[in-house]
């Protein structure tokens, strides 16, 4: 019991009081008996040195089993856990005394995809879902090819009849090239690490998530382009929409910035509407003019005008501020280096050398532009009554 983390042995004490609280029934249920062999199974899950995620996805799976639902696949859970915790612990090591270089070393498959999934899940400017995202594995800058497609159009052909081609519609091209960023370091005692490196890597994970989404997320939004990558908003153009009162979105200033883009870009499955969560709450207020709220549930999530919504905690709340993006976000192209994501360790840093104390730092690199190529805009934005 000694090896295991600290977080185990607190769930493996639980596990064994109520395993033995049920033993000492005279009797037990159908439910109980159940509740019996699970725990059983649990406890000889954590005695072998399983995480609590494991153990909930065990339980999961075997409730699938009872009701004959698609099984879990643990082993191939624990596998990428493995190699995660195997690779944070030899991450490359950083001296402070050395060039300002860094070793480049590839992170694990399961690292990268958790890395990634945690930073849209802080902010969904970020998911392939929601935008245009291109995953290489080198830093070389790319063009990428694009196309106005308000003008794209087709007509009749006859046969045998020679047709000159009709006014072709208007294209371009956007250069991505890589900006590089990198967390803030998270110190880890090294007793920490040997002693309960299953919850120490889960926390590190966590915090490389949430770090990452706050510094990429604030220039996906609002970068210059220059020295960061062009923020959405930065590129959107002003749909001269500006909402009637202060306070208050009304169903009239939702239609208008509706309306303001091309029904070309309001067609794409990727159309969507971008605030932050304060001016979400007013649109949840906001009631067309038989008193219904303008939100409507589709697909389990809230839509407005059809449309989902995206809450973006780098978007603007202020009166007077450009709080409102709309438009069809697969013009928004996202390039992600993956050989530039990887983790460092440093031993040498003064201050925590000397105290046992390692600094974990995450580093990666991107870019991001909109297309805006042609005089119709695939992305606007609305502004707040001042």
């Amino acid at each position: 019991m000694s090896n295991l983390s600290i977080s185990a042995q607190v769930e493996l004490k639980q596990a064994q009081n109520q395993l033995l609280e049920l033993s000492n029934r005279p009797t037990l249920t159908a439910g109980e008996k159940r509740q019996f062999d699970a725990l059983l199974a649990k406890i000889s899950l954590l005695k072998s040195g399983a995480i609590s995620d494991e153990v909930r996805l065990a339980e999961v799976d075997q409730l699938a089993k009872e009701y004959g639902l698609p099984r879990v696949d643990l082993s191939a859970r624990r596998a990428e856990r493995e190699e995660l915790r195997n690779w944070l612990r030899n991450a490359p090591e950083t001296r402070s005394y050395s060039p300002l270089t860094e070793p480049n070393s590839t992170v694990p498959a399961a690292f990268f995809k958790e890395l990634m999934l945690g930073i849209a899940q802080y902010d969904p400017i970020f998911s392939a879902d929601n935008i245009r995202l291109i995953t290489l594995d080198n830093a070389r800058p790319m063009t990428v090819p694009a196309l106005d497609l308000s003008q794209v159009t087709a007509a009749v052909v006859g046969q045998a009849v020679d047709n000159p081609p009709t006014v072709n519609p208007v294209a371009g091209s956007m250069s991505l090239g890589t900006f590089t960023y990198r967390s803030n370091p998270i110190a880890c005692t090294m007793e920490l690490e040997q002693d309960s490196f299953e919850s120490i890597s889960e926390i590190l994970t966590q915090a490389f998530q949430v770090g990452m989404a706050r510094g990429i997320g604030a220039d996906l939004i609002n970068g210059n382009g220059t020295t960061a990558p062009q923020g959405l908003l930065t590129a959107a153009t002003d749909s001269t929409v500006t909402t009637a009162a202060a306070g208050v979105i009304a169903a009239a200033d939702i239609s208008d910035i509706y309306f303001s883009v091309n029904r070309a870009y309001r067609a794409s499955p990727k159309c969507a509407w971008v605030m932050a969560d304060a001016t979400y709450e007013m649109v949840r207020l906001a009631k067309d003019s038989n008193n219904r709220p303008l939100l409507n549930m589709s697909k389990d999530g809230e839509v407005l005008m059809g449309k989902k919504i995206l809450i973006s905690p780098s978007m603007p709340t202020g009166a007077g501020s450009r709080a409102i993006v709309f438009g069809d976000l697969s013009q928004y192209v996202c390039r992600v280096n993956r050989a530039s994501v990887r983790v460092t360790r440093s031993l040498q840093a003064a201050g925590y050398a000397e105290n046992g104390i390692a600094l974990y730092t995450s580093w990666m690199s991107i870019d991001a532009r909109l297309n805006t190529v042609g005089s119709t805009a695939p992305v606007v934005y609305a502004t707040l009554h001042s």
